[in-house]
């Protein structure tokens, strides 16, 4: 687990540990920063048929089930609106009341939470108050303050720091990660150690900033975009996006990073940006929600758009 996640780990265990542990978890992370590692530790050990100090033990015939567990049941952002919808989370309960199929433990995983409208969040107030029993509840997000404070309120929260960058330096040397190679895995996809989680990710990554910086610098949009016509869709539009909000924050303050190294001032006035990021989110939402994106398509708008909103640089 990455260090700066054993902290939050700990609540974990604390909470686990306590005479009543908790039946609704809920994991908050800053924006930005991956918490999925520990969320999907919690979910390992509650489903663990032989849990050992509150370690999933890795040998039991749940933890070596390699596709979705039969006893998880995902609530997930669907449709274009990207949102958990409440036919949903009816259909989840129902099964909340079921026999688990393994004879353990039955989990619900919301993620990410804040994707829940009110009509959904209001179907989810009653079990989560009163759950079937052996069922468990892990939300998981970013931005707590869009949950209903009723539901707030039937949650164990466990709050994730941001990492420092001594954490992040001193983990990158143990694992033989560059610095370089770790910055830009922080910049562009809130995963330092993208380069041995994900390279592949993180190549895209590097890719979509470059053509940026081609956009940026008056190349033809859909020149640059056709290297693009088999690439992740959501993994194009999240760097666009963090690309977006770096430039923002530069505006504000003196920041120094790989985008900023990258695409150097002056640049395009916030309003634009923030304009930007709308169009990414669709694209990103459409993504999320398994909806099948034609990348191209897709990234060509995009990048257009990039292209036009640099024309409106002064100086």
């Amino acid at each position: 687990m990455s260090p700066w996640l054993e902290s939050s780990w700990r609540l974990v265990v604390e909470g686990l540990q306590s005479k009543a542990p908790p039946h609704a978890w809920c994991i908050v992370h800053p924006p930005g920063v991956v918490a999925s590692e520990l969320t999907d530790r919690l979910l390992r050990l509650l489903l663990c048929q032989n849990p050992a100090h509150h370690e999933p033990c890795g040998q039991c015939v749940s933890c070596r089930i390699k596709e979705t567990h039969p006893d998880l049941v995902l609530l997930e952002p669907e449709g274009a609106a990207g949102m958990i919808k409440v036919d949903s989370v009816r259909d989840s309960i129902e099964t909340a009341y079921t026999t688990a199929s393994m004879g353990g433990r039955r989990v619900m995983l919301v993620r990410p939470a804040d994707c829940l409208n009110q009509a959904s969040s209001n179907a989810l107030l009653k079990v989560v108050e009163e759950p079937p029993s052996g069922t468990v509840f892990v939300f998981q997000t970013a931005l707590p303050g869009k949950l209903l404070p009723t539901l707030v309120s039937r949650l164990r929260m466990v709050k994730v720091p941001t990492p420092t960058h001594e954490i992040l330096e001193k983990t990158a040397q143990s694992l033989g990660v560059s610095h370089d190679d770790m910055l830009v895995a922080e910049t562009l996809l809130a995963e330092p150690m993208a380069i041995k989680t994900d390279p592949e990710r993180l190549t895209l990554a590097r890719d979509v900033l470059k053509a940026m910086a081609r956009v940026r610098n008056g190349e033809d949009s859909q020149v640059v975009v056709k290297s693009f016509a088999k690439a992740d869709a959501l993994v194009a539009s999240i760097v666009m996006e963090r690309v977006c909000e770096q430039l923002i924050r530069a505006q504000f303050g003196d920041v120094s990073n790989p985008v900023t190294s990258t695409l150097v001032a002056p640049y395009p006035p916030v309003t634009l940006l923030y304009q930007f990021k709308e169009r990414i989110s669709e694209v990103k939402k459409q993504a999320q929600a398994g909806i099948s994106v034609n990348a191209g398509l897709a990234l060509g708008s995009l990048f257009a758009a990039w292209g036009f909103i640099w024309t409106r640089v002064q100086g």
